[in-house]
């Protein structure tokens, strides 16, 4: 090769050495600014569709850009950063000259400056301290409220608990989603963050505040009691609890009189005028009552199980020798796939899903009470 050296100083001063040892170039950094090219975006839409974007339902681009752009209009910062790219005044309208507030030192300013500056009336964008709006919302407290205490019987439910537990390992109990607050009656089992409760009285139904409330006397497995409302306790179960179904064992109870009815067995049909509900042909509520069906539909439109609307008595059936609430949740299983699926609005303004409302014809709900009444006396 032609580029040999025959000394280091012939290396320091040649050019090849001035090209390996020469610093890099710099390659220059591509600054993104996120917020600037959002901003453009906007810009860009607005120049190829003559008009600003609009919260359409069937564009989800355009709804981006228009929640951005408000979002924009918002925020005096934003609106000060990104002035210099607005090609088309999209905010110049809204940025407001700067109004100083009124120096306070003393007494005396605050009685010559006036309440209107000083409250914030006349100054758009900020807060009057009448603006309660970011203050806590202050709740007035409860007469009453429930707390859990160490039962003194507690032995007499012991067995229980560990019948209970024992037929869930055998299967004959399933752990289930809570789904209903219907579904909380006298003799029922659920659990509440982790640890097992039993319902043991569902006292007098009565509107507490407009809405349909009853005291409880529910028993915990860890020796505890409590008689929370069933409002509470299914608030609490929506977000921490599961529901233990019944026992199959369970249908048939020990009666001093197996004469007496132990409750109903209703059917309903709605007299809702909601084309919705109207159109559903063979529509029914399937449900039981102990204290008469008649007291228990007085308040119908009233009430969400009702779909907030009359309801007409379509057949009643008397329960004996079996446990009614279980009577009823064996025939909603029998019938399950048969649940209506439907949301609705109710007064409150919140979607509700009914549970208790059935698509079958009076044949076919006659068939599934047939087929439980002659399982339970096969027991």
């Amino acid at each position: 090769m032609n580029n040999r050296y025959k000394s280091l100083d012939e290396i320091m001063s040649s050019s090849l050495f001035n090209e390996i040892t020469e610093p890099p170039k710099k390659v220059p950094r591509i600054h993104y600014d996120l917020e600037v090219e959002k901003f453009k975006d906007i810009v860009q839409f607005v120049k190829d569709n003559n008009r600003e974007p609009y919260k359409v339902n069937d564009n989800l681009t355009e709804r981006s850009l228009a929640s951005r752009l408000a979002g924009i209009r918002k925020d005096s910062a934003r609106i000060d950063y990104l002035l210099p790219y607005d090609e088309l005044g999209l905010l110049e309208k809204l940025k407001e000259p700067h109004k100083e507030l009124p120096k306070i030192t003393s007494i005396s300013d605050i009685l010559n400056s006036g309440s209107a500056e000083l409250l914030g009336e006349e100054l758009e964008g900020e807060s009057s301290i009448f603006d309660t709006a970011t203050l806590e919302k202050v709740t007035t407290m409860p007469e009453y409220v429930a707390k859990r205490k160490k039962i003194k019987d507690f032995g007499q439910y012991e067995g229980l608990f560990k019948c209970c537990q024992k037929e869930i390992t055998e299967g004959k109990r399933i752990i289930t989603p809570f789904f209903n607050e219907q579904d909380i009656q006298e003799g029922s089992f659920y659990i509440l963050k982790g640890v097992l409760l039993y319902v043991e009285k569902v006292g007098e139904r009565q509107k507490i505040k407009g809405k349909t409330n009853a005291r409880l006397r529910c028993i915990f497995e860890n020796g505890t009691e409590s008689d929370m409302l069933l409002r509470s306790l299914s608030a609490e179960l929506y977000k921490h609890g599961r529901r233990v179904t019944d026992s199959e064992e369970s249908l048939l109870e020990n009666l001093e009189d197996p004469e007496q009815p132990r409750g109903e067995i209703y059917v309903l049909k709605s007299l809702s005028l909601d084309p919705q509900i109207k159109s559903i042909k063979n529509l029914y509520k399937i449900g039981y009552t102990k204290n008469g069906v008649q007291k228990r539909i007085q308040n119908a439109e009233n009430e969400s199980t009702y779909l907030y609307a009359p309801v007409e008595i379509v057949a009643l059936y008397d329960v004996y020798n079996m446990g009614i609430n279980e009577f009823e949740r064996a025939l909603h299983h029998v019938l399950a796939h048969k649940n209506l699926d439907v949301t609705i609005m109710g007064a409150n303004g919140k979607m509700i899903v009914p549970k208790e409302w059935f698509v079958a014809d009076i044949e076919e709900i006659q068939a599934a009470i047939n087929q439980i009444v002659m399982m339970v006396q096969m027991e």
